[in-house]
């Protein structure tokens, strides 16, 4: 989304520069653009580079000043951030507003409210940091289940809190209608608030005939994506049933192909990570694909795409998920956490093929009229109005 509306917003004449982090994989830069050091924070360190990142991460002055330089030399109208936090920091926040700049930024997930990102901990449904309680994610171990990760991201967020850091944000852009609701329980007044879903150009996509006689999980493999849950619903069927293709890579995948044996799901084939050709190639011609998650999704790009490449979803009846894939229309809902709802759901999907189609030709004219990027930016161009005044 950061680099397609970037890509827009330039294509039709608007100035645009990016601030980001330098790494070997971005795309081309322009002249104006500035990036600041990379840094992989799951890399192994000794002690003194390892304070020096969680430093970076609650508070970067490298960050700051490639802020103030970007906006004394372009002088934009307005910022738009997106997930700033650890690489950037949200020191650029402060820099930005202390040129006089407005400031919108989009929220993709929950740091804006819970220090781990996820509303989630030791794989459930978590808001215990409600009322600004952070000490919980320490306590909890929320963030990548380490002490001291979760100790950085508790200080951050008290000490953002304190300087009130977020209140120099204009507008937050909420892509699903959940993360609106569950931002402003937390407190973010509503008059902040705007209900803005992504864009996705249709035309990029090819929608495909589902005939591959399979079907597709394609995304990260951690434990809030409810992959292991899959694997049992997939248990679940009759031995005549649609193979399933995983497609993707995370910290779960060696103990998901353990599950996988030991379930003896053969027609069960874990793919890897894929490029992004690939990945549209095998989900085109895929009989459907599955988002099974047992966090609140936001608005998730794996169900936006299938759509557009007119194939159906099964999905969870969590976060965002429902407003995207409306049983009997777009695709079939679950409970999450709920292997013979999501078997059920599965099979249904299977026994019924030309019903499947329909819903993804459904599904991809709802998303060509619905997630246009004209009215996309012409929504945002007054969100961008009001925060430069």
């Amino acid at each position: 989304y950061y680099l397609d509306l970037g890509e827009r917003l330039a294509a039709r004449g608007d100035h645009v520069v990016y601030l980001s982090m330098r790494h070997p994989d971005n795309v081309p830069a322009g002249p104006e653009d500035w990036f600041v050091s990379g840094v992989d924070f799951r890399e192994q360190a000794g002690w003194r580079d390892k304070l020096r990142r969680a430093a970076r991460t609650i508070s970067s002055t490298e960050a700051a000043e490639a802020a103030h330089r970007v906006v004394r030399r372009s002088r934009p109208a307005v910022a738009h951030l997106h997930n700033i936090y650890h690489h950037l920091s949200p020191s650029v926040i402060r820099a930005i507003d202390r040129e006089g700049v407005g400031i919108v930024q989009t929220l993709h997930d929950y740091k804006l409210i819970c220090p781990a990102y996820l509303l989630m901990t030791e794989g459930e449904i978590c808001e215990r940091c409600r009322g600004g309680r952070y000490h919980e994610a320490l306590r909890h171990r929320c963030l990548l289940d380490s002490r001291a990760a979760s100790f950085v991201a508790m200080v951050e967020a008290y000490l953002h809190r304190w300087r009130r850091t977020y209140q120099k944000i204009r507008t937050f852009l909420c892509p699903s209608r959940f993360m609106l609701e569950k931002v402003r329980s937390f407190g973010i007044d509503s008059s902040r608030l705007v209900h803005l879903p992504y864009f996705l150009p249709v035309d990029r996509y090819d929608p495909g005939p589902g005939d591959g006689g399979y079907y597709v999980y394609a995304g990260r493999l951690s434990r809030e994506k409810g992959i292991a849950t899959l694997l049992e619903a997939h248990a679940r069927l009759p031995r005549k049933r649609v193979p399933l293709r995983i497609l993707g890579d995370g910290p779960l995948r060696e103990r998901l192909e353990e599950r996988t044996r030991e379930l003896g799901l053969e027609d069960v084939v874990f793919e890897g990570y894929q490029p992004a050709d690939r990945l549209r190639a095998t989900v085109r011609t895929a009989r459907f694909t599955v988002v099974p998650s047992e966090w609140y999704e936001n608005y998730p790009f794996a169900i936006l795409e299938a759509f557009a490449l007119g194939r159906p979803v099964v999905g969870t009846r969590i976060g965002g998920i429902p407003e995207l894939v409306r049983d009997g229309e777009t695709g079939w809902t679950a409970p999450h956490r709920d292997p013979d709802a999501l078997a059920e759901c599965l099979a249904r999907m299977m026994n019924d093929p030309a019903k499947a189609d329909e819903m993804g030709k459904g599904a991809r004219a709802w998303v060509a009229d619905a997630l246009s990027p004209e009215k996309h930016l012409e929504r945002l161009d007054a969100i961008y109005r009001e925060a430069a005044r």
